[in-house]
């Protein structure tokens, strides 16, 4: 739902496969994992504070003028940003915090094009309501600066100029709380100044290497995107072209000649390419496609001070990347050799002569290291967990089977380790949006789940992200039905081939993946043995009339088509029919219920009527409430204790390990959250349907 963030090299990382070393040849075979042999040893059980409390260190990156490093860690229990000094004399300096926030983690930050300010957003509770702060990394007294101080607004980085470090493009809803405006901000005064106003339809912006917003895009009332440029900021927009409803596009950049914008578009076919548009003409031009004609293109990596093309990613079963420098091919080619597993690329210096490289895989945690161009030396920086190391982790298999109507659905499963691949306990692990996609790599959960002796099952059914228009356009509509039958269909082909035993199936997921646990218990009831839903809509039209302000110009673009405008009667009544909370009457399996108290995406009553209607109806209902977190959970502690119920839900429901115990703050922390579901009084019925 988010709108345009120029992509650049100070603040992306990109997932590259560890055996792409050319563009002909494509990138990243999918790792041989067969399935495990038995064992009479299981692996040492991990403890929860171990995969899920706060990590040493985590998100390195580097200042663009090479003289910081930047991480984040704990500062009194909350992860804020730290920087130090850069060099060989690194690992001696003295770090120090630059964020001190001390109430809620920071979510995520950037270095400001010239390397001396940090910036980040945050916001309250879990509310969503981002504002952006900026703090001087040289003055060790600094204290961050809030840059849009505005009440129930939300703010994103458009872009960060190299040219103009003191200058930031940001939108901001502060005019209209629906629509985002393009605004230039000064770091220096915080002073703002409109760039681009808002008409009403446009959802994202680009700006020129002069950095003057000339590019917009948007969608009309029947889905339709539109793309919008105009010669100055002075000038009018004009419609460059108007797209047909099945088509997407994304304005990344301008190119280098100020009269061609980059894009990502699957115009006139199945899978998105990058492009470029001419602006006068409206003609795109392919400048990067699949290779190997599988998935869309995921992402492209420029030079924000030059503009120039360095890498294109592809998400297939694992990630692909084609570097288009020669000094991006010899990086690439040297941290290849070095080892296998996948590799991320981090920020970068200004000069590209520095990188932050990430390598991880499934059966390993992350270590990320300092690369250097002019000598290709390569030295370690940090392992953000290095307690984990002396476990033995579960391989994550790619897998594909074919839904009962023909469809190619793709997924992973992962198998505990130590353990023989017949007759185990599944569950079946729900990605939420539901316009994203699971992917491979190490995962926490995954592996808690794993190493408790369960086979984990993570499918991307129809509409997940980057398997193309017509994927996409086979999920419309079939929210509750063929969405929700690819995962039974995944389950029965796991079940066909011995590997899991389909009496012991759990459903579990967040999101569209929690509201897909909610279909399980209540639309196909004895399927599942028992239901882990975090943050799941239990009822759609709710859902989508209590969104904020600002999704309502995504809504004809995606929610609309895809599930239902509520304010058509015959989409009215169908939403009502895929919504859980009207099934409740065919429920049987015990459900636990994770809910954020600040969530604006699935608000809070939601959880409620969903609880009371199962209690009141006899079904066992575990529900935790977080007074302090919203649709997604940020805190460390929030976050051992939703792990840890899950655990024992898990254990008690399908016979899996569990810890011993676990420490008093997080017990603490989940007594805190639990919901005497007694307590819960009727509400005002929905559509009269309860």
């Amino acid at each position: 739902m988010s709108r345009i963030i120029a992509i650049s090299i100070v603040c992306t990382c990109f997932v590259i496969s560890a055996s792409c070393t050319s563009r002909g040849a494509g990138a990243g075979t999918p790792p041989s994992n067969p399935p495990p042999t038995a064992s009479v040893t299981q692996p040492l059980l991990v403890p929860l504070e171990e995969l899920f409390d706060n990590p040493a260190m985590q998100w390195g990156g580097i200042s663009p003028d090479g003289r910081w490093l930047s991480y984040m860690k704990a500062y009194h229990g909350k992860l804020n940003v730290y920087v130090r000094a850069a060099g060989s004399e690194s690992k001696t300096t003295t770090e120090r915090a630059v964020t001190r926030d001390t109430v809620r983690p920071i979510p995520v930050y950037w270095w400001s094009a010239d390397g001396r300010r940090i910036l980040y957003l945050q916001d309250k509770g879990g509310d969503e309501n981002y504002h952006l702060f900026a703090v001087d990394v040289g003055d060790t007294t600094a204290q961050a600066r809030d840059l849009t101080p505005f009440r129930n607004i939300e703010v994103e980085v458009l872009a960060i100029p190299a040219r103009t470090p003191d200058t930031l493009l940001i939108t901001l809803n502060r005019r209209d709380p629906r629509l985002a405006d393009a605004y230039r901000l000064d770091l220096r005064t915080g002073a703002l100044a409109l760039a681009a106003e808002n008409p009403g339809t446009f959802l994202g912006y680009a700006a020129d290497g002069s950095n003057q917003v000339r590019v917009a895009y948007a969608v009309d009332s029947m889905g339709r995107y539109g793309l919008y440029a105009r010669d100055s900021e002075h000038a009018s927009w004009r419609l460059v072209r108007q797209y047909p409803v099945e088509d997407r596009i994304t304005p990344l950049r301008f190119h280098r000649d100020g009269r061609r914008v980059y894009m990502l578009s699957n115009h006139g076919v199945d899978l998105s390419r990058l492009v470029l548009v001419d602006l006068a003409a409206g003609e795109e031009t392919v400048v990067d496609a699949d290779p190997q004609h599988e998935v869309d293109i995921h992402s492209a990596l420029f030079d924000d001070a030059t503009g120039e093309l360095l890498l294109t990613r592809y998400v297939g079963d694992t990630a692909r990347f084609y570097p288009h420098t020669a000094d991006l091919r010899q990086l690439l080619s040297r941290m290849w050799s070095a080892g296998s597993g996948a590799v991320e690329l981090g920020s970068a210096t200004r000069d590209r002569g520095r990188w932050v490289v990430t390598r991880n895989s499934p059966t390993r945690p992350a270590i990320t290291y300092l690369y250097e161009g002019a000598s290709g030396r390569t030295e370690e920086f940090y392992r953000p967990r290095p307690w984990l190391e002396r476990y033995t982790f579960a391989e994550m298999r790619p897998i594909s089977y074919r839904a009962r109507d023909g469809l190619t659905i793709h997924g992973y499963l992962t198998l505990p380790p130590g353990t023989a691949p017949r007759g185990l306990p599944l569950v079946l692990l729900v990605h939420g949006g539901p316009w994203e996609r699971d992917t491979w790599g190490f995962q926490s959960e995954v592996q808690l789940l794993a190493n408790r002796g369960y086979a984990v099952l993570q499918v991307n059914y129809r509409g997940s992200t980057g398997y193309g228009k017509r994927f996409a356009r086979a999920a419309k509509k079939e929210f509750g039905r063929a969405m929700h039958t690819d995962l039974l269909d995944g389950v029965q082909w796991a079940a066909e081939s011995g590997v899991v035993d389909p009496a012991r199936v759990a459903i579990m997921g967040g999101s569209y993946g929690g509201y897909a646990a909610l279909v399980g218990l209540t639309f196909t009831p004895d399927a599942f043995k028992c239901v882990v839903d975090f943050a799941g809509t239990s009822n759609l039209v709710t859902l989508l009339e209590s969104f904020p302000p600002s999704w309502r110009p995504f809504l004809p673009r995606s929610w609309y088509p895809f599930v239902g405008d509520p304010r058509n009667p015959a989409d009215r009544e169908d939403m009502l029919s895929r919504s859980p909370l009207f099934r409740a009457d065919s429920a049987k399996a015990p459900l636990l219920i994770f809910q954020g108290a600040n969530d604006p995406r699935v608000t809070q009553p939601q959880a409620d009527r969903m609880a009371h209607a199962l209690h009141a109806r006899g079904v066992p209902v575990t529900y935790l409430l977080a007074a302090n977190e919203g649709h997604g959970f940020g805190q460390a502690e929030t976050g051992l204790a939703v792990n840890r119920a899950t655990e024992l839900f898990l254990g008690e429901c399908l016979g899996g390990r569990v810890q011993d115990t676990v420490t008093p703050n997080t017990e603490a922390a989940l007594r805190a959250m639990r919901v005497n579901v007694d307590t819960l009084r009727a509400m005002p019925r929905d559509d009269a349907r309860e």
